[in-house]
């Protein structure tokens, strides 16, 4: 079977829809000919992506501002997506932000919490609202984006690397429950390495930004969504992503601490000045 004829006619529910992977995803699928059903927080990205699918003959969408750190949003973006398809066939959460971009020291609570907020409870969340949704399918699918920081810790992104490794093992958790209970609803982990999106906003990740964030954003779509197709449970691709995964796996963390500290020339010297605040 074809990507198309497998995706076609299927409701997708997009989380992260105005830009970046999040609008790849709305628009190959929409070109494939699903229905689409997108949310995010940034209103104007959000509308240029409904634009930009209905310009796709045949196609229909339907879209909401939907914080996914907030779980009665997601019941009222579930209940879009009964109310207008009937239910849903895949739930992509692909939402997230980069975090405080920050050491340890230097970070907030309140700026760990609102990443691990929208990086892993939107996920929580999300898979929670839907599965009601899913089960009742003859073959469904939650898509959740980790990281290849769901592999490793990397320097100034502490809480952006614990909300990805808990994607991670929440998800690989749902993937052997719900095989014994619904296996027709597959789970799926995408690891992303350095896609060209724009998660990295703040100015002192721009030199990363440059560096690495190179892979097209839909290169990296059409893969997961021929992986979801051939049910891949573990989906790494984009920039450096299998050669991070494979040093996780291989090298010893006293080894792998070294190679990851070279990212400290990316960072700014004034946070790990050795009077820091944070030491005080």
């Amino acid at each position: 079977m074809s990507q198309t004829e497998f995706y076609n006619n299927k409701t997708v529910a997009i989380t992260g829809a105005s830009s970046g992977m999040g609008r790849s995803y709305a628009l190959l699928l929409a070109q494939q000919g699903a229905n689409v059903v997108l949310g995010d927080v940034a209103q104007e990205g959000l509308q240029e992506t409904v634009a930009l699918v209905q310009a796709i003959p045949g196609v229909q969408v339907v879209s909401m501002h939907l914080d996914v750190s907030d779980e009665a949003q997601w019941d009222a973006f579930k209940e879009l997506c009964e109310s207008r398809f009937g239910g849903c066939d895949m739930l992509i959460n692909n939402a997230g932000i980069e975090g405080a971009t920050k050491p340890v020291w230097a970070s907030s609570t309140a700026a760990i919490k609102q990443t691990m907020d929208i990086n892993f409870y939107g996920v929580v969340y999300g898979c929670r609202a839907f599965l009601p949704l899913l089960v009742h399918r003859p073959w469904a699918a939650i898509v959740n984006v980790s990281s290849i920081f769901g592999f490793i810790g990397t320097p100034n992104a502490s809480d952006y690397c614990a909300s990805k490794f808990a994607v991670r093992g929440y998800t690989e958790s749902l993937m052997v429950e719900l095989a014994h209970v619904y296996p027709q609803v597959q789970v799926h982990l995408v690891h992303p390495g350095g896609v060209a999106t724009d998660i990295a906003r703040s100015k002192g990740t721009a030199k990363f930004k440059r560096k690495f964030l190179t892979t097209p954003s839909d290169e990296m779509v059409n893969v997961v969504l021929q992986q979801v197709q051939r049910n891949t449970p573990r989906i790494v691709y984009g920039n450096h992503a299998k050669k991070t995964y494979w040093l996780s796996k291989l090298l010893p963390l006293t080894r792998l601490k070294q190679i990851i500290s070279k990212g400290l020339k990316l960072v700014d010297p004034k946070d790990y000045a050795p009077d820091h605040k944070g030491f005080k």
